[in-house]
């Protein structure tokens, strides 16, 4: 038997709009638009981004990692073919260097972590719910840093590369980020997720920097990696009294910073809001793994939707087959290639090495 594997992604364009799921999902069509190009520069920053949050060499010196970070932008962009904006990539990595030294209030513990979760059955949540073969239901998805802050909370930190700061409240309904709370509490288990974290890093408009003075001064990270609280060496770990005693009663649910080109979001999440998303995921899982009814749901998303065309072919009584042999192809595997967080064999005796 395989698992049968929800990502994220797939959860989305299920709730979105089923007759676009029903083209994309790998348990469906499985369908790829053949000429659809993806904008390179918000994944070169994620990538970019997660040397940045390395746990490994959060201690070490601003000289020595940043070459780094610029480093995988670089790569990431020339893979994409998109060098023509290295510059533009390069100066926004200085501008949100010079304004996340004021503003990071944790430190890092895992980056690029690809989780995953045994989805319950609703008619009895303490087992797996299992598809029509047996197979059981898994939810899978990536979180982008997990990081730990000077009072030994957990947060799950999402990092958002927009064009303009998105509505406070968007964030606070933000079901992908809490589920990945749920999703990593259960692939973890014994630790608690105090709530998320949104970064969001505005690539239009002109890049502000601090000013010289300000710039010259580097202050010291609020959470270091050498100290017992800091980086997470091990999950979960020990979690100090003096740091728990710091806590206090947190009455702002929500807090925002704004510093240049970033602004952080802290949003503390209800251990009823985390835990009970795994339960609206069965609910949609039953469906997506039974006989769902396809219909297209039309609003403002379908002006950028690949499946426009034959979407709109169906809708007038048209086949839309022609359309879809001649402009879509399906899905090819994607090649399980290294990347920097991920959790491979170890290399004692006995161990597997990994497929790459």
């Amino acid at each position: 038997m395989v698992d049968y594997r929800i990502t994220a992604q797939e959860r989305a364009r299920f709730k979105r709009c089923r007759r676009q799921w029903d083209f994309t999902s790998p348990h469906r069509r499985n369908l790829r638009s053949s000429g659809a190009v993806e904008p390179a520069l918000p994944d070169a920053l994620k990538d970019a981004l997660a040397v940045y949050y390395y746990p490994g060499t959060w201690d070490w010196q601003h000289e020595v990692t940043q070459p780094l970070v610029h480093k995988a932008l670089e790569r990431s962009l020339t893979d994409a073919g998109a060098t023509e904006i290295l510059d533009r990539g390069a100066a926004l990595l200085d501008c949100y260097d010079a304004w996340a030294t004021s503003i990071d209030d944790f430190a890092p513990v895992k980056i690029n972590l690809d989780t995953e979760a045994l989805v319950p059955d609703p008619d009895d949540p303490e087992c797996g719910l299992l598809v029509h073969d047996g197979s059981p239901v898994i939810y899978t998805c990536r979180i982008d840093l997990v990081a730990i802050d000077v009072a030994d909370e957990y947060w799950v930190v999402c990092h958002h590369i927009v064009d303009e700061w998105q509505d406070i409240d968007r964030l606070d309904r933000d079901e992908q980020a809490v589920t990945a709370c749920w999703a990593f509490e259960h692939d973890y288990i014994g630790v608690q997720i105090a709530g998320t974290i949104h970064n969001e890093v505005r690539i239009a408009g002109p890049l502000k920097f601090p000013s010289a003075a300000s710039a010259l001064k580097r202050t010291p990270k609020a959470v270091a990696q050498h100290e017992p609280s800091g980086g997470g060496r091990s999950l979960p770990q020990h979690q100090r009294v003096s740091a728990q005693a710091s806590r206090g009663n947190t009455t702002n649910r929500i807090e925002q910073r704004t510093a240049g080109a970033l602004r952080r979001t802290r949003i503390r999440r209800s251990r009823h809001e985390i835990t009970s998303s795994g339960m609206v995921i069965a609910a949609e899982a039953v469906d997506m793994t039974g006989w769902p009814a396809i219909y297209p749901t039309f609003a403002a998303h379908c002006r950028d939707c690949e499946f426009r065309a034959p979407c709109s072919a169906i809708s007038e009584g048209s086949d839309a087959e022609p359309l879809l042999q001649a402009d879509f192809r399906r899905a090819p595997d994607k090649l399980s290639k290294p990347r920097l967080g991920q959790s491979t064999w170890g290399f004692g005796r006995g161990a597997a090495p990994p497929r790459w």
